[in-house]
């Protein structure tokens, strides 16, 4: 009957100990939580960027105008 019962107080003991988190992994949960907002904010800027750029090119094209390449094209007839 007391092997039982010290088996049983050894069990609850263990058990107690493992579901009882240490001081490093609240210290890595909170590292890892700072990592993952640092690394949003990240992704967040490069998408305004992207999209700044985005507003950039299609303000001011970078490929000529029809009537342009229709200019273009006259002036090599006369050639």
């Amino acid at each position: 009957m007391n092997f039982r019962l010290a088996f049983l107080v050894f069990v609850a003991l263990l058990i107690a100990v493992f579901a009882h988190p240490s001081e490093d992994s609240i210290i890595r949960e909170r590292r890892d939580v700072m990592d993952s907002v640092k690394g949003a904010l990240n992704d967040g800027a490069k998408a305004l960027s992207d999209a700044g750029d985005a507003v950039v090119d299609a303000v001011k094209p970078t490929e000529k105008s029809t009537l342009d390449k229709m200019a273009d094209g006259v002036k090599n007839l006369g050639q």
